[in-house]
């Protein structure tokens, strides 16, 4: 259980104040990556290129290519779990 009583001892306090501050910075920053990141998807950045720049995911800039219509530059590496032309279930 949880006490109430609670409190943080200073390096806690500034820590924690120091990653919330960096967190709305960044939450600040996500529509102005985005805008940034359709561009250079459409001028033929990679995902794994804005990956490596920002530290983000390339899951994070295949989704915004995903919702932008934006086409891969080459066909996904993964295969389908399932396969399409094995319709019966065999």
């Amino acid at each position: 259980m949880a006490r109430t009583d609670y409190t943080p001892p200073q390096d806690t306090s500034r820590l924690f104040a120091r990653y919330k501050r960096i967190r709305e910075q960044e939450a600040e920053l996500r529509p102005e990556v985005h805008d940034m990141a359709v561009r250079e998807l459409r001028g033929g950045a990679t995902v794994g290129q804005l990956a490596r720049l920002s530290g983000l995911t390339p899951e994070y800039f295949r989704r915004i290519a995903r919702e932008e219509g934006i086409e891969r530059l080459r066909p996904p590496t993964v295969r389908p779990l399932k396969d399409d032309t094995d319709a019966d279930g065999a």
